[in-house]
């Protein structure tokens, strides 16, 4: 009666729990559809109705935006083990728009235009 119930072993929550995919879930049971390790709060994606990890989503649906976390339907830029949609590669410090062709430097693991 208004206990919430895991969407893995069917048993009531009684402590911490988890909401995802449109329900509850205990702690260590929301766990990735690939690995099945549990997000123990760390970000999850959704696709066709499953959880996956960051890794295991990127392995197996494409390239996610590093800035808007959307998958990338069309041209990557890529660098620093990151992806960007075309819009959203831009320097991190003044906010430049670059290209491929544009020279950069990392600086705290981001892109910085060459000014």
């Amino acid at each position: 009666m208004g206990i919430p119930i895991c969407g893995a072993c069917r048993r009531p929550i009684e402590e911490r729990l988890v909401t995802g995919l449109g329900k509850h879930w205990h702690v260590e049971h929301f766990v990735c559809a690939k690995c099945e390790k549990p997000f123990l709060g760390h970000w999850h994606y959704e696709k066709h109705g499953l959880a996956y990890c960051q890794a295991h989503y990127h392995q197996l649906f494409g390239d996610l935006c590093f800035i808007c976390n959307q998958e990338i339907g069309g041209d990557v830029f890529t660098g620093l083990n990151k992806s960007w949609c075309v819009h959203h590669f831009a320097c991190s410090l003044c906010d430049t728009k670059m290209t491929q062709k544009s020279k950069f430097y990392e600086y705290d693991e981001k892109p910085v235009c060459k000014k």
